[in-house]
């Protein structure tokens, strides 16, 4: 029967993130909820870039998400290098698969 100093010893075996968890009661729903709606939306737009590179517009076409969203979601893409930004056509950069151009090379 430790008592007090039994649960001081229980928390310092938890990890900060452990503890954080635990006071902050776990991830929000909604944040969990927005990301799989990422996520699904950057499978899509990925699915649409591997027949080759297209522009954002074309892309919205395509998958009938909005133009913006599309735009937003393959800037992302790019930063984490699922994607590289190819020739102007027109107004806009082609952008294709990394995965797909590593496969040709």
């Amino acid at each position: 029967m430790g008592g007090p100093n039994e649960s001081r010893e229980a928390k310092k075996q938890l990890t900060p993130l452990q503890v954080l968890r635990q006071r902050r009661g776990g991830v929000p729903r909604e944040l969990i909820e927005r990301n799989k709606q990422v996520t699904k939306v950057r499978r899509v737009v990925a699915s649409a870039l591997e027949s080759g590179p297209k522009t954002a517009p074309q892309v919205a076409a395509e998958t009938g998400i909005n133009a913006e969203e599309v735009f937003w979601h393959l800037i992302s893409m790019k930063k984490y290098g699922k994607v590289a930004e190819g020739q102007p056509q027109g107004d806009y950069f082609e952008y294709a698969l990394v995965k797909r151009e590593m496969e040709q090379t």
